[in-house]
């Protein structure tokens, strides 16, 4: 459907208008029927089709969306030393059928039927009205930001530790250091979608490559055998023990297995926010998400298997790092010196995939009304300015901070926001049945509310495994945003700055440019 705006309308609001002249403003084009359209609460605006100047392919979506989940197999220690050999590889083969592949098919579903920088954010809102989106953008943004603080520092970590001890920095030159980073990376990021898919793309293949010649040296001293081994409850003990965590079933420490199955596996719904930037999202986004979806699979279950296998380790040797111990031991200290060097530079493409999804995010955001339409300002490159400076100046505050704890309370509100964008979806299914989805999940109904009901169980239950003092952080969090959300509306009718004012863009495939502002701040439903 067409949307056309009553320029007329929108005049005699800005004039003073009466507000029930608001209902006039959006008028909808089902072939000769003229119908305004809805405005009770939820969005009006249609789906924004992708500018003339989509930059990126297939492949450096791919690799974007790769970075944003996994970057390689970089911190499944935990889950080996939690669940032991067996179970580990079995969350591994499993884990990613429950979690990763149903989210890849709704983000490539609704990413291609909402083609806007906002991601999810647009469809929780158009099913649940807008504090609901506001919600949602505002606990991924918020577990994202954080995240991606801890990129920059451990990069200078794998970075100093070459030379000296990253303990003997003062924390004054740290700070400093982790800025510089930030800043340049941030810059590279401001320069294009483009230039960041093929960076993703050299460190990819740099990265992953020691892995790959770890797993065809390794294939050969493997010892089946060991794959099979299940934990004893003592080790299980010794690890809840070590981390204050006291949730033991079955020899698993399930509190550390399943957070680290979580966050190594999800995160595809980023992608979502690229769908604006990309050439026929119905065929790119599905593409990019399969392949995605495999490289993620491929990236952690082989090296994990050959880790395992080829080497006489035991679960209580995974400590952090433990890959590249045994690296070495399968293939030589050179290998070793090597996956040391990819775990490094691995962190400039997760922190680059991380800030650009982010701040694209921001950029949808300001699009809908939600935020400053500052932030919906593009470079000449066509990258959200002020979204990312934003996240690079949140990264070097946080710089120096303990964030291990923090990210585990943040991925709490991360699990709220992807259930809520599961919600989302079948709600649209129902409600929006007449939306075009140029890629459209095979399965009706029936079958797609058993497709999510797997991983919402499965997500439910790292909430309900979480301690209390991440949930009530967590509910903090949660109230904090609903009452930025009331603020914020509130605040639209004192005067403020032109930059800081909010307009909600409205963006149809045909006519006006492709790009018609309106403001509509005193519309119902959209205020």
């Amino acid at each position: 459907m067409m949307v056309a705006i009553d320029q007329s309308a929108l005049q005699s609001l800005g004039n003073g208008g009466r507000e029930e002249d608001a209902a006039l403003v959006k008028v909808g084009y089902d072939g000769d029927k003229k119908l305004p359209l809805e405005v009770d609460g939820t969005s009006t605006l249609p789906p924004m089709v992708p500018p003339a100047n989509s930059s990126i392919g297939v492949v450096s979506l791919a690799m974007i969306v790769f970075f944003n989940v996994s970057g390689g197999p970089f911190g499944i220690e935990e889950s080996v030393r939690s669940a032991g050999f067996l179970f580990s590889i079995l969350g591994f083969v499993l884990f990613p059928l429950i979690w990763s592949v149903p989210e890849s098919l709704v983000t490539a579903e609704l990413g291609s039927a909402y083609p806007e920088a906002s991601g999810g954010v647009v469809w929780v809102e158009e099913a649940f009205g807008q504090l609901a989106g506001w919600q949602a953008g505002y606990l991924g943004w918020m577990a994202g930001a954080t995240d991606n603080a801890i990129y920059p520092v451990l990069f200078l970590d794998y970075a100093i530790q070459m030379w000296s001890s990253a303990d003997e920095l003062n924390s004054v030159v740290r700070l400093i250091l982790i800025g510089v980073v930030s800043v340049f990376l941030g810059f590279l990021n401001w320069l294009g979608l483009e230039i960041v898919g093929k960076m993703s793309l050299i460190i990819g293949i740099l990265s992953m490559s020691p892995f790959v010649i770890m797993v065809l040296v390794g294939v050969f001293q493997l010892d089946p055998q060991r794959w099979l081994q299940t934990p004893s409850l003592s080790q299980s003990e010794e690890v809840e023990s070590s981390t204050n965590l006291r949730v033991i079933l079955g020899s698993i420490a399930w509190r550390p297995f399943l957070n680290n199955l979580f966050w190594n596996l999800n995160s595809f719904d980023a992608g979502a926010c690229y769908a604006g930037e990309v050439e026929n999202p119905g065929r790119t986004l599905p593409r990019a998400m399969f392949i995605a979806v495999c490289m993620v699979i491929a990236g952690y279950l082989f090296p994990l298997m050959v880790a395992i296998g080829a080497t006489d380790s035991t679960p209580e040797d995974w400590e952090d790092g433990y890959l590249a111990t045994a690296a070495g031991s399968i293939g030589g200290r050179w290998l070793e010196a090597w996956v040391i060097l990819a775990a490094g530079i691995a962190n400039i493409s997760l922190y680059q995939a991380e800030l650009s999804a982010d701040a694209y995010q921001l950029m949808g955001m300001a699009d809908r009304g939600f935020l400053p339409k500052i932030f919906s300002t593009r470079s000449r490159y066509g990258t959200p300015t002020y979204g990312i400076m934003l996240g690079v100046a949140v990264i070097i505050a946080m710089g120096n901070f303990d964030l291990e704890r923090l990210i585990e309370m943040l991925n709490l509100n991360y699990s709220t926001s992807l259930l809520m964008e599961y919600a989302a979806f079948l709600k649209l299914r129902v409600s929006k049945p007449d939306v075009p989805r140029p890629y459209r999940i095979p399965f009706g109904m029936v079958g797609c509310t058993i497709l999510l009901l797997v991983p919402t169980v499965a997500t439910l239950a790292v909430i309900c495994l979480s301690s209390a003092r991440t949930l009530v952080f967590s509910l903090v969090v949660n109230l904090v945003g609903i009452l930025i959300f009331y603020v914020r509306r509130m605040s639209k009718s004192f005067p403020c700055p032109r930059c800081c004012g909010y307009t909600r863009v409205d963006t149809s495939p045909q006519d006006l440019d492709n790009s018609t502002n309106a403001e509509e701040d005193s519309l119902p439903g959209l205020s």
